[in-house]
């Protein structure tokens, strides 16, 4: 697994396949090369040789630091994970009323969706190309996120803050569902800051969209 160092969340563009200056080969580069080419591409219509030839290099010298393409593809949803996972599971644990710690997670979500990073345009779309151990791996990691989020409705639901007739696990689902689609919409150029749209979500939550209109 990439270290917090080596696995940056958002890797940097590629301009162009061709390199006018060798890259130093490093599992990193491997990376973050491919994101970016599975995010335009597709996982499916990428090939090694082409991740080589953008980092000015061969396919044989990548197989020092990965074993095929879809290490590479397990890598980049290890990598969105690990750097999403530990500030929810902060706000999970903080001494906060429930109801802070749920608009905190749905501000660390859809700062995460609205992102739109290679990475993250890949973690969204590609998971039908992991099989076997990989792909285990990655649905209990997913899981294990999602349980973060059931963990802080439950809590709001035992101190009669949230309502008892909803789903924990399902109001979890729609919440992430709420919050993800921004991955498929938001642009940065938008009127609202990803702060702001969490901000709308936390209030038609709280309050909904039909209020008092007397």
């Amino acid at each position: 697994m990439l270290t917090d160092e080596e696995a940056p969340l958002s890797p940097q563009k590629k301009s162009g396949r061709s390199k006018t200056k060798r890259e130093r080969l490093t599992q990193k580069a491997i990376v973050e090369a491919a994101a970016a080419l599975f995010a335009t591409e597709g996982f499916g219509a990428t090939s090694l040789d082409e991740i080589a030839e953008t980092l000015g290099s061969t396919k044989g010298a990548l197989y020092y630091h990965i074993r095929n393409k879809e290490e590479i593809l397990r890598l980049i949803y290890l990598m969105v994970l690990t750097a999403c996972e530990e500030p929810l599971a902060r706000i999970a644990a903080a001494d906060l009323p429930p109801a802070e710690k749920l608009a905190r997670a749905i501000a660390h979500q859809v700062t995460v969706a609205a992102s739109r990073s290679p990475a993250m345009t890949v973690f969204y779309r590609e998971q039908a190309h992991l099989s076997g151990p990989f792909a285990k791996e990655i649905i209990l990691r997913k899981k294990a996120y999602e349980r973060y989020f059931i963990q802080i409705i439950e809590e709001g639901q035992r101190a009669g803050v949230f309502s008892a007739a909803v789903d924990a696990k399902i109001g979890a689902f729609g919440l992430l569902a709420m919050c993800n689609s921004l991955s498929q919409w938001y642009k940065s150029d938008r009127s609202y800051t990803p702060q702001q749209v969490a901000a709308m979500f936390v209030q038609m939550i709280e309050r909904g969209l039909v209020g008092d209109l007397g």
